[in-house]
């Protein structure tokens, strides 16, 4: 569509970022046709071959065109490294470039929303949701559901590596489980995909593709929104910046933020909702004193351990003639690397004996990276060559916290991500004992047997100390922000348990910042299910209005 398409626009819900959480958002809203409904979204169409295609996540993450990139400030508890931190930029957002794991979460940890001032958000009152949303291409299941836009698969062809890891547990007393959908993820498992028939399946082509043929849903792209326009204290649209032009997209009933992790906190602070001192540093006039705006910043803090193997993993075949047989099998049968996840197989563990649940996730990739000091993308670092596998561990519930704050009130300028990853010693801690865990699970039989030698580290750290150095400098982001625009019941919450703006009327926040405390689990999933609640949340307003 032309900018001018754009002009005085008026819808009852305006929807400010079509990312894992916006489209479902946009589809929801739209059905049955009672309610008008205009998406924007700052980046393109998600119908590039790299984003179909399940490998192509590699060239996705960490590329401008799909990649916000957001800069964060130099980390004094990894030895003063940086990272981008990745946002999906273009239609199902992060669903649209990240590894396409499938995992929710276990019972304690929406249990633990409830308890802490979120009620409504317990396990089971959120399991409908997920299964609501899903078209599992599994038997029948109780967890899961059929029907559902979102395609949920088994791995069509994954390295037999992959299920000697979970054997590997297995040695080491963490249970193999069938399903691991239901509320209990300790043990170990291969990881289930979002992908139809070989593909890639994000919300922009699971919830997006048939609605946007629904006259009442009006999509734009490349539509960067500067701030939310408030009525006193009521949203009331949206200005929006589209081929260097200023815009005005009205709102009749809310104005809904799914901007992310990062940009719906960054989004919020330019519109003149977040804390005061920092606006009012920024020339932002206040609409709403909210401190807890961007504050709350929580991610996986991961370390991977690599080691040299005897069969051959994806590392060993990159080369040109290696690329193009995978590629023919990709195109022609949908089989083969392309199509699989890098993360095949993972597992829930405990650090130490005598934890209530586990503190630590583990993934198995059957290829391995270097993270070298100056590396600040995962999916940029450099791959070995020779045969290699890695595990990595990250902290489940990690106690360091970071925020985001603006550099400057235009919406062009990237916001800063401050963040200390190991900024609390506990999460330090249980890294160094992930370290020993995984030293002892490539030790295990049947993985031990095809190990051939260390890798990274290599030579191998002899004491805590040794480790905890490891740690702090090969420590990664593992791509789950959250936390950054909190629900809950008290004061200092951003949102309330049903996602509405506190103080405010006509707005709310629908993505995976609305998280109080970060999963023990990637995040996707529950970005979606929280897309599924919200749409509720807002049309059962829209009913009580008009009754």
């Amino acid at each position: 569509m032309q900018s001018q398409d754009l002009d005085s626009l008026t819808a009852d819900y305006v929807i400010v970022g079509g990312g894992s959480a916006g489209c479902v958002l946009a589809n929801r809203l739209s059905e049955g046709g009672r309610h008008q409904v205009i998406l924007l979204e700052a980046g393109g169409e998600a119908d590039s071959f790299l984003v179909r295609m399940p490998a192509g996540m590699s060239r996705l993450i960490g590329n401008p065109r799909f990649d916000w990139q957001y800069p964060s400030e130099p980390d004094a508890s990894i030895s003063g490294r940086q990272f981008i931190w990745s946002g999906g930029r273009l239609l199902g957002g992060s669903s649209s470039i990240n590894g396409q794991v499938y995992i929710r979460g276990s019972r304690a940890d929406y249990d633990h929303w409830a308890a802490s001032g979120c009620p409504g958000w317990s396990f089971d009152e959120c399991l409908p949701y997920f299964r609501r949303a899903e078209d599992f291409a599994g038997p029948a299941h109780p967890a899961h559901g059929k029907g559902g836009p979102l395609c949920v698969s088994f791995q069509r062809d994954p390295h037999p590596l992959s299920e000697v890891f979970v054997q590997a547990c297995s040695s080491e007393g963490l249970p193999s489980l069938a399903d691991y959908c239901g509320g209990d993820q300790h043990g170990a498992f291969l990881s289930l995909a979002t992908q139809r028939d070989g593909q890639r399946c994000g919300t922009a082509q699971g919830y997006l593709a048939a609605a946007r043929e629904r006259p009442n849903l009006r999509v734009f792209t490349g539509c960067l929104a500067r701030r939310v326009l408030f009525a006193g204290r009521r949203a009331v649209g949206v200005e929006v910046l589209r081929d260097g032009r200023l815009l005005r997209v009205n709102a009749r009933s809310e104005v809904v933020v799914s901007a992310g992790t990062v940009g719906s906190p960054a989004l919020l602070m330019r519109s003149g909702v977040g804390p005061a001192e920092h606006l009012r540093e920024l020339g932002i006039p206040v609409v709403a004193d909210l401190a807890g705006v961007g504050a709350n910043l929580q991610e996986h803090v991961g370390v991977g351990i690599n080691k040299r193997v005897s069969v051959p993993t994806y590392n060993s075949q990159m080369g040109p003639l290696d690329v193009m047989r995978h590629l023919g099998n990709y195109l022609l049968r949908k089989r083969g690397p392309m199509v699989t996840p890098a993360v095949q197989a993972m597992a829930c563990a405990k650090s130490r004996a005598g934890l209530d649940e586990p503190d630590l996730q583990l993934h198995f990739l059957p290829l391995s990276y270097d993270m070298a000091p100056d590396v600040r993308c995962a999916a940029l670092a450099e791959m070995t060559r020779e045969p290699t596998v890695m595990i990595q561990a990250n902290v489940c519930h990690p106690f360091s916290r970071g925020n985001v704050r603006l550099r400057s009130r235009e919406p062009d300028v990237l916001p800063q991500v401050s963040h200390q990853l190991l900024g609390d010693e506990r999460d330090l801690r249980t890294l160094v004992d992930a370290c020993k865990l995984i030293e002892r699970l490539f030790a295990a039989e049947p993985l031990s047997r095809y190990v051939q030698a260390d890798r990274t580290p290599s030579p191998r750290p002899t004491d805590d100390a040794g480790w905890a150095q490891f740690v702090r400098n090969n420590a990664n982001v593992c791509y789950h922000p959250v936390g950054t625009c909190r629900m809950g019941s008290d004061s200092a919450a951003v949102l309330d348990p049903r996602l509405s703006v506190r103080g405010l009327h006509g707005l709310r926040v629908v993505d995976a910042s609305v998280m109080p405390r970060l999963l023990s689990a990637n995040t996707n999933a529950a970005a979606i299910m929280i897309g599924e609640r919200g749409s509720d949340f807002l049309l059962a307003d829209a009913r009580k209005m008009a009754a």
